[in-house]
């Protein structure tokens, strides 16, 4: 695959997982149990904000899109992970659950 197909398809799939955890972000903070879901609030924010920078990076090709790959698919993975606790009381941690796993496998493959 060439280089920019695989660079497209990597933005394609951050951009997703900035807008799912976006969406994850507000609807944690309008649930009721706003307490209980700080830390995905807080993981959302941060994957959503590394997403769009690792993009940002990755778009103008530059050296170091590969080190803030790495950096994106390890909070990717922690966002993941938190969401997976919540997946039966949240819809939104169920879609930001699956798409972090794809963003961190794409961003450790892109980063290799």
């Amino acid at each position: 695959m060439e280089m920019g197909q695989r660079n497209k398809e990597l933005l394609q799939i951050l951009a997703e997982c900035a807008t799912e955890c976006e969406t994850c972000f507000d609807a944690s903070l309008e649930n009721n149990n706003t307490d209980d879901l700080a830390r995905v609030v807080r993981l959302c924010r941060d994957c959503a904000k590394i997403c769009y920078t690792t993009m940002s990076f990755v778009a103008s090709n530059s050296k170091h899109a590969k080190h803030l790959a790495k950096e994106c698919a390890e909070i990717c993975k922690e966002c993941a992970e938190s969401c997976s606790h919540h997946t039966d009381d949240e819809k939104e941690c169920m879609a930001c659950m699956k798409i972090c796993r794809k963003c961190e496998e794409a961003c450790r493959k892109f980063a290799a």
